[in-house]
């Protein structure tokens, strides 16, 4: 009869470690998911953003490179910046044709 009263120790502590198992890997299996779901959220939202105060500040600095003006405490005139660029670049254009027809007159 005493065999009644024993617990079956082996069984119980198979029982404890697979539940133990199954706890530790669903919470692992939660935690991933977690931050598969926020990454997801996170990379949704920041396609669907708009950039305003990042776009409006470059939309004034835009308009200021590319408009006409006078600078009234310095007397600076500033132009568009294309036609800065072309400016420069028909400068140095002329640079070299000058020092091209200079070494042609000092080879003769």
């Amino acid at each position: 009869m005493a065999q009644y009263d024993d617990l079956n120790v082996p069984r119980i502590a198979t029982v404890g470690v697979i539940s133990i198992v199954v706890v530790a890997v669903t919470a692992l299996a939660v935690q991933v998911m977690y931050y598969a779901l926020a990454e997801w959220q996170d990379s949704a939202k920041s396609a669907q953003s708009e950039y305003r105060r990042e776009n409006m500040v470059l939309a004034e600095q835009k308009e200021q490179i590319s408009t006409y003006g006078v600078d009234e405490q310095t007397g600076r005139v500033t132009i568009p910046i294309d036609q800065a660029m072309e400016l420069v670049i028909s400068k140095n254009k002329n640079k070299e044709t000058d020092a091209s027809s200079k070494s042609k007159t000092d080879e003769t």
